[in-house]
């Protein structure tokens, strides 16, 4: 399978076998030259204008979120109905190596030069809009660089987002001083170590957690470096959204993913909370939502059947 390049840039391609899935591994480079790892996984049955979707996973978290080493997921359960997946690992993360600089690594680096990658990348080899699927930070970031136009709006055919925002949970961070302690320390270790707290397979830098601080914390605020204000900016993003929400996610609250989505200036929204008070068999948290043999029954073919009804903006 070949694939259209973006001028300037020359990534490689490597074919792969996942469990029995067929894919293959895109390793392009971002504005910055930092190397970025977008594993393929193209439809069951190849055609020539399949619908591509972007997968964002969130924080401590590597593509095996979207993919498992045995072939499992949301990429292969998509691509079995048609759509040409590409799971982007963020820099730092995954395939995508950690560099020199991985301690220095931003959230602001991923919206704007990650995910614009990938989008660059995605457009050239299949010439058209895409669809981004996102967890936790993986949604935020996605909306985020929407927001401060790091993605281009127009190339994008609609965005779903899981467990993913910014207001609610943590709220011992919004107390006077704490930030300022957490900071301090991540600065002299240069990573969070989420895999020795059981949080996920990936360390994070601690540039990238010292910016979740400074939106989280006391007066705190979703915004960048120079101070553009994401949820501002939202305002006038108008692509379709469709927002999922943990009845028991304690980490990012059903009340914080519906403002996020609330937010965007678009018409075209959709808030599903999945818990029993919405028909599901159970009330899903944080990762079981999307991982998980009650999800692939229940919640992955929501996402599916979303995707097929808005397919012909990708067209």
């Amino acid at each position: 399978m070949t694939s259209a390049t973006p001028a300037g840039e020359h990534p490689t391609i490597e074919p792969e076998t996942i469990g029995a899935v067929r894919a293959e591994v895109h390793r392009i480079r971002a504005g910055d030259d930092v190397e970025l790892a977008l594993t393929r996984v193209p439809p069951v049955t190849l055609a020539p204008h399949a619908t591509p979707v972007v997968f964002v996973h969130g924080s401590y978290a590597r593509r095996n979120f979207w993919v498992s080493p045995k072939g499992l997921g949301v990429a292969p359960f998509l691509a079995e109905h048609g759509f040409d997946g590409w799971v982007l690992e963020l820099r730092g993360h995954g395939l995508s190596p950690k560099g020199p600089r991985f301690a220095a690594i931003t959230a602001e680096d991923h919206m704007r030069l990650d995910l614009a990658a990938a989008q660059r990348h995605v457009d050239a080899a299949t010439g058209r809009p895409t669809f981004w699927v996102g967890h936790s930070a993986g949604g935020l970031y996605t909306l985020g660089a929407l927001s401060a136009g790091w993605l281009d709006a127009r190339r994008v055919a609609g965005v779903a987002t899981f467990g993913s925002q910014i207001r609610d949970g943590e709220r011992f961070l919004r107390v006077p001083g704490v930030t300022s302690v957490l900071a301090a320390a991540l600065r002299v270790t240069g990573h969070f170590p989420a895999p020795r707290l059981g949080l996920g397979p990936e360390v994070e830098p601690a540039g990238e957690m010292i910016e979740f601080l400074r939106w989280k914390g006391w007066r705190g605020r979703w915004a960048s470096s120079t101070g553009f204000d994401y949820r501002r900016g939202l305002g006038a993003v108008d692509v379709p959204l469709i927002a999922f929400a943990g009845a028991a996610d304690q980490a990012d609250p059903p009340g914080g993913c519906r403002a996020l989505l609330d937010a965007s200036g678009g018409g075209d929204k959709t808030f599903v909370t999945l818990g029993r008070n919405g028909g599901y068999t159970r009330d899903y948290g944080h990762v079981d939502m999307v991982v998980s043999k009650e999800a692939a029954a229940e919640v992955w073919p929501v996402l599916a059947r979303w995707l097929e009804a808005h397919r012909s903006r990708s067209a």
